[in-house]
C-alpha cells in the first residue's frame, strides 16, 4: 500500500510546513517509498514531492484512486471536511498540530468527529491535552499515539544569515528572536503574542536602558491593520532601532534562533512550538508561556503576563548563559513503527 504524507513543503516557512519536509525526508532514509502530497502555494522539485495544482480534485479523486494510507498535517476545516467527504476509502492518520480543534462546534465540530472516528491514529504531542479531547469527541484511547513533532533539522537548512542580520546582531549588546507563522489576532488577543513583546521592549529598553535588539521572522503577514499597528506602535516608543521584521525571509529560523541570546515564544495558544526545541537544541536560551508541555530546559511565564515575562527574560539575559537539549525520541522512527502496521 502506498504511504503519504499530505501536508506542506516549505516555502514559507512554517512549524507545519518544516515538520513536513523534515519529516519526510528523515523517514525517506529508511522508506524511499513514502512521498509528500505538497498542498502549499509554492512548488518543490523533490522527486518525492508530489505538487498540488488543484486542491479540491486532489480530494475528489481520491474516490477512484488507488487505495493508499494517507497521514494528514491539516488543520484548516475545510482541509479537513475535503478529506473527509472523500477520503472515506483510505486508512487515514491525524497529526495535531494546534490545539483550536478543540474549540469547534456546529457542522466543523461533526466534521471533525467523523474524522476522528475513521482515523486509525491520531498523533499528538502533549499528554495533558487527552482529557480535553476524550471529552470533546469521545476518541477511543486505542488510537491516541503521544508524540512530539520536533525533528532536528536538515543538513541542507544550514544556509547561514544575512549581512542584515549579522549587522543587527553586532549593532546591541542583546538580542532576542521571536517568530510567527501569520500575525493575526483572534478572541484570546494577539496569538503570537507580537504586543507583549513590544511591551517588554518598553521596559528594556526604555526604562532599564538596556541595549537590546528582536529580530522577529514572519511567514506571512495576514492581518495588514494588525501589523501596520504594532509598527505604529513600536514608532511612538522610538523602539524602531531595536526592532527587525523579517517577512517571508529565506533564511532558516533556528539559524536566527542560534546567534541570539533569547528566543521569546509568548503565544497564547501552543501545541509544542517546534521553534522552542530549535532554540534550545542549538544553546539558546528560552521564555515560553506556559500554554502547554514545554521542555523542562525552557524558562515558563504565566500566559499574557508582561510583568512575568520581563522578569524572566531581565535575568536571563543579564546572566547570558547558554543551555543543553536533546530531543527526547526519534520522531521518523516511531511513526515508521505505524506505518508498518499497515
Amino acid at each position: 500500500m502506498k504511504k503519504e504524507i499530505w501536508g506542506f513543503y516549505p516555502p514559507p516557512l512554517g512549524g507545519i510546513s518544516m515538520y513536513c519536509k523534515r519529516l519526510s525526508h528523515r523517514m525517506r532514509e529508511k522508506d524511499s517509498t513514502i512521498v509528500l502530497r505538497n498542498f502549499s502555494n509554492s512548488k518543490s522539485d523533490k522527486d518525492f514531492v508530489k505538487n498540488v495544482s488543484n486542491r479540491v480534485w486532489e480530494f475528489v479523486r481520491l474516490l477512484f484512486a488507488e487505495k493508499r494510507l494517507i497521514h494528514s498535517q491539516f488543520t484548516n476545516i475545510y482541509m479537513l471536511l475535503l478529506l473527509y467527504l472523500f477520503g472515506w476509502r483510505h486508512p487515514l492518520i491525524m497529526t495535531l498540530h494546534n490545539r483550536r480543534i478543540v474549540l469547534l462546534n456546529g457542522w466543523k465540530r461533526f466534521v471533525v468527529n467523523r474524522l476522528f472516528r475513521r482515523a486509525k491514529y491520531i498523533i499528538y504531542n502533549d499528554s495533558a491535552y487527552t482529557a480535553s479531547l476524550q471529552e470533546k469527541y469521545d476518541i477511543d484511547t486505542a488510537k491516541v499515539v503521544i508524540l512530539p513533532t520536533y525533528i532536528s533539522p536538515l543538513p541542507d537548512e544550514h544556509k547561514g544569515l544575512t549581512p542584515e542580520i549579522e549587522e543587527f546582531c553586532n549593532k546591541h549588546r542583546y538580542t532576542m528572536s521571536s517568530n510567527a507563522h501569520t500575525l493575526v489576532k483572534n478572541v484570546f488577543g494577539d496569538v503570537y503574542g507580537l504586543d507583549q513583546q513590544i511591551e517588554l521592549m518598553n521596559r528594556l529598553v526604555n526604562r532599564d536602558a538596556m541595549d537590546v535588539g528582536l529580530i522577529f521572522c514572519i511567514a506571512e503577514v495576514y492581518d495588514d491593520s494588525y501589523y501596520n499597528e504594532c509598527v505604529a506602535r513600536i514608532k511612538e516608543l522610538n523602539l524602531m532601532d531595536n526592532f527587525l521584521f523579517l517577512i517571508k525571509s529565506p533564511v532558516n529560523g533556528f539559524e536566527v534562533w542560534k546567534r541570539t541570546d533569547l528566543f521569546l515564544r509568548p503565544t497564547m495558544s501552543d501545541m509544542e512550538g517546534i521553534s522552542v526545541k530549535e532554540a534550545l537544541e542549538f544553546g539558546t536560551p528560552v521564555v515560553a508561556s506556559d500554554v502547554c508541555v514545554r521542555p523542562r530546559e525552557a524558562v515558563l511565564y504565566k500566559k499574557a503576563d508582561v510583568d512575568d515575562l520581563y522578569e524572566k527574560v531581565s535575568a536571563i539575559l543579564k546572566e547570558q548563559q547558554r543551555v543543553s537539549y536533546s530531543p527526547e525520541v526519534s520522531v521518523p522512527d516511531e511513526i515508521l513503527s505505524i506505518y508498518g502496521r499497515f
